[in-house]
């Protein structure tokens, strides 16, 4: 912090005597009046600003000769004149800059209560007396943070605008994107990677540190599969098979000439936020929540289920084999089945598309939807 160090700092005069000034001094020869010929230039070890900060700024000694507001008192000297304190002796800037260029001040747009207490004048007995005192409010405490400072480490900690961090006040530099959380946070690890862009969900970075966290308006397809379902793939990996996208096409794409089954819907086995940061939604953990009739299941390690859909065969048919078997006609029911949805006997018929449809039509978009069409 800068003492007394302004260019457009002149004297404070200090008088003696009558006007109570109580400091011993000891005068060289040629000093004017009762302080040194120096007392008004800063590049002078007779600087009256190094001489307050010396004797622990006796600003009342000088009240007690220029007056209680510093423009004249009993010597008749102003000490707020043209080039002098014109804003005021006790104003902010008499002694510091109101926004000092010390250490990383400049990089911390913030106001100064933010880091430290604020004070009314300068008559207290802690304002000023040499110390940088700390008193953290407003966004260095949100979310509930508790700071500190170490003036050994000149190292601040658990403030809320670096992400609980210790983050030394010396740093050199602009701070990375991983200084005050990991790049990307560890939430984000299924749908982000140390090159995505941030933007794309968080916006422009000019209300960055604001206590808030700023959210785009997004799609389902911002961070997951293609086209407003948001339907792998790819999937939240970036994957373009596996697990992650396993059977989403076959469910969902309408536009696939061999399907065997009617489009399914997303809430059909998952629960469909009505926003995109509606609680538990974005939770980080893999994999993707499966949510099933009562009645249905699903085995995330085996990655398989018993649904209706697939008449209840147990085991199911695998989310990620690309194999076809899941699509043949025998992988749900027997070929002819052995019994009917009512669990009578299925009449016997031979194990053929042509001799089905003789009884049942087939059309995709009817086909496994939870009743048996009849031609009839």
């Amino acid at each position: 912090m800068r003492r007394f160090a302004s260019a457009s700092l002149a004297a404070v005069v200090l008088a003696a005597g009558a006007c109570g000034f109580h400091i011993d001094r000891d005068f060289e020869p040629g000093d004017t009046g009762i302080h040194p010929s120096g007392f008004a230039d800063e590049e002078s070890a007779d600087f009256h600003g190094a001489f307050l900060e010396q004797h622990g700024y006796p600003l009342a000694d000088c009240r007690g000769c220029h007056g209680d507001d510093y423009h004249g008192g009993t010597v008749g000297v102003t000490c707020s004149k043209s080039g002098c304190h014109e804003k005021g002796v006790e104003d902010c800037n008499t002694c510091h800059d109101a926004h000092p260029t010390t250490g990383k001040h400049d990089e911390h747009a913030f106001s100064c209560e933010t880091c430290h207490p604020t004070h009314a004048d300068a008559r207290g007995a802690d304002h000023p007396d040499g110390d940088v005192d700390f008193a953290f409010s407003g966004l260095a405490i949100a979310g509930g943070a508790h700071p500190s400072f170490d003036p050994g480490t000149e190292t601040c900690s658990e403030v809320y605008c670096h992400g609980g961090r210790a983050i030394a006040w010396t740093a050199k530099g602009p701070l990375g994107c991983d200084a005050c959380h990991d790049a990307p946070p560890a939430t984000h690890a299924q749908f982000a990677t140390a090159s995505s862009d941030c933007t794309v969900c968080h916006g422009s970075t000019t209300q960055h540190v604001d206590g808030k966290l700023d959210l785009e308006p997004l799609g389902c397809d911002t961070c997951h599969g293609k086209g407003p379902l948001g339907a792998p793939p790819p999937g939240l990996d970036g994957s373009m098979a596996g697990g992650a996208v396993g059977a989403h096409a076959r469910h969902l794409d309408s536009s696939i000439s061999d399907r065997i089954g009617r489009v399914a819907k997303c809430a059909d086995c998952h629960v469909v936020p009505d926003t995109f940061d509606a609680a538990g939604h974005i939770d980080g953990a893999a994999p993707a929540d499966v949510t099933l009739r009562t009645d249905e299941s699903y085995d995330p390690t085996a990655r398989s289920c018993v649904v209706g859909c697939h008449w209840d065969k147990d085991p199911g048919p695998e989310w990620d084999d690309t194999s076809g078997a899941p699509r043949a006609c025998d992988a749900c029911h027997g070929f002819p089945p052995a019994k009917t949805r009512t669990g009578g006997p299925h009449p016997p018929t031979a194990p053929s598309l042509t001799a089905c449809l003789g009884c049942h039509t087939f059309d995709p978009s009817t086909h496994v939807d939870g009743k048996v069409d009849f031609a009839w």
